[in-house]
């Protein structure tokens, strides 16, 4: 979603309650954007119904939401403004156009709708409701959660408290996953079917006596484990359990590796395996990785590119993230479709998939739940539990 659709939705706002009275403020903007997130903008009607929904709280501001809309968003002049053509010749005698006069073939200053943006949601919170956010997270949240603008932000620290439970956590689904038996027939010291070829080979060395029958068995899986998680600004009140996740599986695995993602992607998998020597547990140096924007596709196809041969019948991919992309659909489902297809089984961890009445809506979650073996919430330490459990049901490698 652009930067000038921000600005429009949040001047819109603004505009229903200077001029309607609407109760309205940065909180109802921010979910205005969500709103819009969530049905898309192929159909005008649904983009009405949806923002409808968030800002009309009486009937009868459900009577002047329609006419404010399509005054708003409709009655704009028709065609394209190109100011870098030249102004026409004229005859003489023949004066300009006012708008010509008026110097219209200025070029606009960079980042203008950006502006725009911040202006409305600064009006908005200075006039706000008293239960309205601060300025700066206000516009934040909006520029994280609905544009493709890189940031930075204070590198993210792993919380010590409950990181006992969330080792033990990793275990048990490490424990879990090793219980599954591979399909695969092996060489096994105590295998279930006997294997006559190699029992016959190993008799060679004995001048045909068969001292040692051979076996095959289904091997416990050896699994490695790819994370891939969330680092944009929208995902900032679930970052402390994500990051306890994240260390705790790659302290107890050595198979186990992280990558941090937000406008851009960057592995993180030693210093977590480094956190906490020295006492300290923040994660610095993340770059783009952190804090900014989210292009879930353009991250995850980075990481096929780059970093693709993590990946095998052996390797359980967990993403955690709450779908929210504002990059390129085909490309994420391009990247999803390459990862389930070189990997065991995908878990989807998305904060919000255990609130009561949620459902996958959003663009970027519809397009990657058909390649999703598990798709869960990481509110409780047990349902990690639960991913190995149902990794085990779907057979894997």
């Amino acid at each position: 979603m652009s930067d000038d659709l921000t600005a429009k939705t949040a001047e819109f706002c603004l505009r229903l309650r200077d001029v309607h009275g609407f109760k309205l403020g940065a909180r109802e903007a921010t979910e205005a954007l969500r709103a819009i997130e969530t049905v898309g903008l192929d159909r005008r009607s649904r983009v009405a119904a949806a923002l409808r929904t968030v800002c009309c709280s009486r009937p009868e501001e459900i009577e002047l939401f329609d006419p404010a809309f399509d005054a708003f968003f409709a009655n704009e002049a028709q065609g394209v403004a190109q100011p870098r053509h030249a102004r026409r010749r004229t005859r003489p005698g023949r004066r300009d156009r006012p708008e010509e006069q008026n110097g219209t073939d200025a070029l606009p200053p960079p980042h203008a709708a950006e502006q725009d943006a911040l202006t409305a949601v600064e009006t908005l919170q200075t006039q706000a409701l008293p239960e309205a956010e601060s300025l700066a997270e206000a516009w934040q949240a909006l520029r994280a959660r609905y544009t493709r603008t890189p940031a930075t932000s204070e590198p993210p620290s792993i919380p010590t408290d409950g990181l006992d439970a969330a080792l033990n956590e990793a275990d048990r689904l490490i424990r879990r996953l090793h219980l599954g038996r591979s399909l695969r027939w092996k060489p096994q010291p105590r295998g279930e079917r006997f294997d006559l070829r190699r029992t016959l080979r190993a008799s060679l060395r004995t001048g045909g006596d068969i001292f040692e029958p051979h076996t095959l068995g289904h091997p416990l899986r050896n699994p490695r484990f790819v994370l891939l998680l969330d680092g944009s600004r929208s995902m900032r009140e679930h970052a402390g359990r994500m990051l306890q996740f994240a260390y705790a599986l790659c302290q107890r695995s050595r198979r186990a590796g992280a990558f941090l993602f937000s406008t851009q992607l960057r592995e993180v998998t030693r210093p977590l395996r480094d956190a906490g020597r020295g006492g300290s547990y923040r994660l610095e140096d993340l770059g783009e990785a952190w804090g900014g924007g989210t292009r879930i596709g353009a991250s995850l196809n980075d990481f096929v590119r780059k970093h693709g041969a993590l990946l095998s019948e052996q390797t359980f991919v967990i993403i955690v993230s709450d779908g929210l992309d504002v990059g390129e659909i085909p490309q994420l489902q391009r990247a999803m479709r390459a990862i389930a297809r070189r990997s065991a089984a995908i878990a989807w961890v998305n904060p919000h998939a255990g609130t009561p009445g949620y459902t996958p809506a959003a663009r970027g979650m519809v397009a990657a739940l058909p390649y999703v073996t598990t798709f869960t919430s990481l509110d409780q330490m047990q349902t990690l539990t639960n991913l190995g459990r149902r990794a085990r049901m779907t057979g894997g490698a």
